[in-house]
């Protein structure tokens, strides 16, 4: 195999196969001396559960109505009460009764149109004002903000005719609030 001649030098096979060797072992110990650095990706797994609650409370907690005849109503008045979610998430409250009084004499309509030995309330002022029922039924203040309040009224209406001329009567209305 011969020798070619070119304009810049004399390069032979053998040559070519020394400089081949020669930059095949540089690029060998180059590899070797010079760490590869790859890309890689690890991940954290996070849980947490964000918490938020609910804390309800009514100011004031009696009313007296005092006398309220038969077949005719009687309202608490300037936005007496006052409902506040001293919680951290908005809030739905729902407002019913125990349904009797305490000597039992009396009932609740919660339909509004109390006749005989019978009453009922009803909420003014509220986002959803309602008769009130005798179990959790539909929200009467709803989406309430946390750490803020509402105001309003209640309304007793007595039925006609009564039986008889009854003496004072308690009743308990209770307040439960839910995230909306």
């Amino acid at each position: 195999m011969g020798c070619r001649k070119n304009r810049y030098n004399l390069v032979c096979g053998s040559h070519i196969k020394k400089i081949l060797f020669a930059w095949f072992v540089s690029v060998l110990w180059l590899s070797i001396l010079t760490p590869m650095v790859v890309a890689d990706t690890t991940s954290i797994k996070v849980t947490f559960n964000p918490e938020g609650g609910i804390d309800i409370d009514v100011s004031p907690k009696t009313y007296n109505f005092t006398t309220v005849q038969a077949g005719s109503y009687k309202t608490s008045t300037g936005s007496h009460f006052t409902l506040y979610n001293n919680g951290t998430v908005p809030m739905d409250t729902q407002i019913f009764s125990n349904a009797t009084t305490d000597s039992d004499q009396l009932t609740l309509d919660a339909n509004g149109g109390p006749v005989g030995d019978t009453y009922s309330f009803i909420t003014v002022g509220l986002s959803n004002d309602a008769y009130i029922p005798a179990a959790a039924a539909a929200e009467q203040s709803q989406n309430l903000a946390g750490s803020t309040t509402d105001t309003f009224d209640i309304n007793l209406t007595m039925g006609t005719p009564l039986t008889s001329n009854f003496t004072w009567q308690r009743t308990t209305i209770n307040l439960t609030g839910s995230i909306s």
